[in-house]
């Protein structure tokens, strides 16, 4: 019987993440959950004798039985080993954010419980998500949104909701993920094969380039120029992968699992932070272009009252 890895709870140690902020550390590897072992019985009935003849079936020392009864045994050992190491158990709470710390994050639980959670290992598992304003987009951001096109790349509906987000390293990307992250033109891969030219569903990633005040949206994805209607109500949300807008008291929601040992440690399969505050308002705090406009303008009117003031007399 191989030698069980240790548990996670072991390896509960800060590893630097190629991407995550410095306040964020990502975990290490998850460990593979050992395999059941699969168990075969054959019957001895009809088997043949050495000298080529058919034997009837043992009656008086059944051989089933007994490697039933083997089988069982076995069974109850391995159960025995599993409750002494702990198997992981599967969770799943909301809570707010209290702090992060090198390698994991702290969380307290609605019931007031501080639990210690490790971020994921697949980076777009973990999310801030956030409301936001056409404003707050910047340089180096991207968007992402679906739509309606023909076969010309004329849009056919108008985009009720827009994805603000960061780039991501593709190498940091598994599958599918890249059609989230890297700017194209991805089309669905759960749609039926329609014939050329007809109308399709699309996703579309790229860098905005501006809206007009028609409400055209460009977005330049990959080497493709994309223009798009955006509707009256359009909702734009901000969605990064990481800790950089984060404050305490926001709400978090997690999904992992943890050893019963100890069910305060956490390694998560998902995390999501979500806030109320909204992004990209005129005069917003958390738009660092609006805070130094306002200190510019804070400086100009002070200026301006002092060449104002008489000069004093001597």
């Amino acid at each position: 019987m191989k030698k069980p890895k240790a548990s996670f709870l072991a390896t509960f140690l800060p590893v630097p993440h190629p991407l995550a902020p410095p306040h964020l550390l990502a975990p290490p590897h998850l460990l593979a959950r050992p395999r059941a072992a699969s168990l075969r019985t054959t019957s001895l009935a009809g088997e043949k004798s050495l000298a080529g003849e058919k034997t009837a079936p043992m009656t008086t020392a059944p051989t089933v039985p007994a490697q039933a009864l083997g089988v069982l045994l076995l069974s109850l050992a391995f159960a025995s080993t599993a409750a002494a190491q702990g198997a992981n158990m599967t969770t799943q709470f909301k809570g707010t954010l209290k702090s992060s710390q090198p390698g994991a994050l702290v969380v307290t639980r609605d019931d007031g419980t501080e639990m210690f959670v490790q971020p994921p290992d697949d980076l777009p598992n973990f999310a801030f998500v956030a409301e936001a304003k056409p404003a707050f987009i910047g340089r180096g951001m991207l968007v992402r949104f679906a739509g309606v096109f023909d076969g010309a790349g004329n849009p056919l509906s108008r985009i009720e909701r827009v994805e603000i987000f960061q780039p991501v390293p593709p190498q940091q990307l598994k599958g599918n993920q890249r059609d989230k992250f890297v700017p194209g033109v991805y089309a669905d891969p759960h749609a039926k094969t329609q014939q050329r030219g007809a109308p399709a569903k699309y996703d579309v990633v790229g860098i905005p380039m501006g809206i007009s005040p028609a409400g055209v949206m460009l977005v330049q994805a990959g080497k493709t120029p994309v223009q798009c209607h955006l509707a009256e109500d359009v909702r734009f949300e901000l969605r990064i992968n990481n800790l950089s807008l984060a404050q305490p008291g926001d709400p978090v929601s997690v999904s992992g699992f943890y050893e019963p040992s100890n069910e305060t440690k956490i390694k998560a399969e998902r995390i999501t932070i979500t806030t109320d505050r909204v992004y990209g308002e005129e005069n917003a705090d958390e738009n660092p272009r609006s805070r130094r406009k306002s200190r510019r303008d804070r400086g100009n009117k002070q200026a301006e009252a002092e060449e104002k003031q008489p000069a004093a007399v001597e």
